[in-house]
């Protein structure tokens, strides 16, 4: 097989080195920031006081709201339209997240945006609780030699209180019972949607039927097992065509298409244009309005 060169995404460095950084979102200035771009490293992005803007996460646009609170991971596509507001932004590494002890499930739970909404819009209290814990891990990172493992203990706290919210959210769209399956759902088809597998691979895999699991995805997620590994398919395909120099037929090659004619049809038919169209399309083509999530 002819090994092929891909490019990546613009990355945006905001550890600097370090397994940990805390900065400010009005002071952070980086001409990335206003393109597409990816980071190598969690981020957390909390607004406290915004003039208006957007912020673009996978080619989806979501609103700059005061309180609101971004969760963004390693290897996605961002882009802020607007660097007026004010905030915190805390990012750290894949191998910092593992001291904390945190489970993987809970980090999909937090990163992974099953429900569509990439975000928490704070409460006051929780609110004040993560500007405190942020703070006070700017105040270790500030001392000659700070402490991993009292770094460690605060990210583990600032998470679970973010996991707590999240999962209240949750509870309230979802028994917990299905909630954990639909979780599940979700890791297979991120692992698996290039091989573009049946409703039956996915049932099997959580001993439940065909039906009742697209039964679970109508009613708590509105959408079927179909439309998920399709919406995959589709945002690798856009991050392939944007941020890489591939060919059309080699794109349909890396995500599983035998035949680049049928991925042609399979993205015109999602997104109403070719491929060739949206890769020389620019940025506002690669957008979607994203502010109606399940929550």
């Amino acid at each position: 097989m002819k090994e092929r060169k891909q490019d990546k995404l613009p990355n945006q460095d905001l550890l600097n080195h370090q397994p940990l950084s805390v900065l400010s979102l009005g002071e952070y200035s980086s001409e990335l920031s206003e393109v597409p771009h990816s980071h190598d490293a969690y981020m957390l992005m909390l607004v406290q006081e915004t003039k208006g803007g957007d912020n673009l996460i996978d080619f989806r646009r979501y609103s700059l709201q005061a309180g609101r609170l971004f969760f963004v991971r390693p290897g996605q596509a961002h882009q802020r339209q607007s660097r007026q507001e004010q905030g915190i932004l805390v990012s750290f590494s894949e191998e910092f997240l593992q001291t904390t002890g945190t489970n993987a499930h809970d980090v999909l739970v937090l990163f992974g945006s099953l429900y569509q909404h990439p975000y928490l819009d704070l409460p006051p209290q929780l609110l004040h609780t993560v500007e405190q814990l942020a703070h006070l891990m700017q105040l270790e990172l500030q001392k000659p030699s700070p402490d991993r493992a009292i770094l460690s203990r605060y990210l583990f706290i600032l998470l679970r209180y973010l996991l707590l919210e999240s999962v209240d959210i949750i509870k309230q769209l979802t028994p917990p019972r299905h909630s954990e399956r639909l979780f599940q759902l979700s890791h297979l088809v991120e692992k698996h949607f290039r091989e573009h597998q049946p409703i039956t691979f996915y049932a099997t895999a959580l001993a439940i039927t065909p039906k009742h699991l697209n039964s679970l995805c109508r009613e708590y997620l509105q959408t079927t097992v179909a439309d998920m590994q399709h919406d995959r398919l589709l945002l690798e395909s856009k991050r392939l065509l944007y941020f890489s120099s591939l060919s059309v037929k080699e794109i349909a090659f890396e995500l599983g298409f035998e035949d680049a004619s049928y991925f042609v049809r399979f993205f015109k038919r999602l997104t109403n244009t070719t491929p060739m169209q949206f890769r020389l399309g620019g940025s506002e083509s690669t957008t979607l309005a994203a502010e109606n999530p399940a929550t």
